[in-house]
């Protein structure tokens, strides 16, 4: 826990969960059935998302032996990344979306300050959430690799239940078992690309996900 009080983790974490707050802010602000005001929401992903950087900015290079910020990572990492972010988002733009539009009609912009509120939100705190603090927990709990992969993936299957759960009325079988599917895919993708690449891909591969959303506001114009 050491780790976790070294000033250089400190400071990174406060900077880094500063700019998080600034890119969460615009959704905060959008929604408008939250029970308590924006300020306050904020600074609650103020100090979640500090937490979260501090395990992956003390845990990750010490138990990993990765960096977070891999300013030199490979090019074929950068192919990948984008490859899969390119078939991800028609594979979703196809077999999914239409799905999810009905049940989960919130999730997906009507305009483009909408989407450009949920695409900074879903990159900045989405994969911190999903992936980059579970892993570096996991490593730092467990140091192997390959067994902290699996739980970091069952975590984000675990978080896709609760919303699933909490969905009124429920989704069909079949798109539940699409949609585990789907987050077990992006979630092995997503750590893959962190311990090889870190950070950067990740964020490359999500953002070209969310496109998907931007090429469905040009087509209705």
């Amino acid at each position: 826990m050491r780790s976790l009080a070294q000033p250089r983790v400190l400071i990174g974490a406060s900077y880094a969960a500063v700019i998080t707050t600034i890119l969460c802010y615009p959704r905060v602000a959008m929604w408008l059935e939250r029970p308590y005001a924006t300020m306050f929401l904020c600074a609650m992903v103020l100090w979640t998302s500090f937490v979260l950087w501090a395990f992956v900015l003390a845990w990750q290079p010490e138990y990993a032996h990765r960096p977070v910020f891999n300013f030199a990572c490979p090019g074929w990492i950068w192919t990948l990344a984008a490859v899969y972010g390119m078939l991800g988002a028609v594979t979703l733009h196809l077999l999914m979306d239409p799905q999810l539009r009905v049940t989960t009609p919130a999730d997906y912009p009507t305009d483009w300050h909408a989407w450009i509120a949920m695409t900074l939100f879903t990159l900045a705190m989405d994969p911190l959430f999903l992936c980059f603090a579970p892993y570096a927990f996991f490593m730092r709990l467990l140091r192997k690799p390959d067994i902290s992969l699996a739980l970091t993936v069952m975590f984000g299957l675990f978080v896709q239940y609760l919303k699933v759960n909490s969905s009124r009325p429920l989704p069909s079988l079949s798109l539940i078992v699409e949609l585990a599917v789907v987050h077990i895919v992006g979630g092995f993708a997503s750590v893959y690309f962190y311990v090889k690449g870190g950070v950067l891909p990740v964020w490359a591969a999500i953002f070209l996900l969310e496109l998907r959303h931007a090429y469905d506001l040009l087509a209705k114009h």
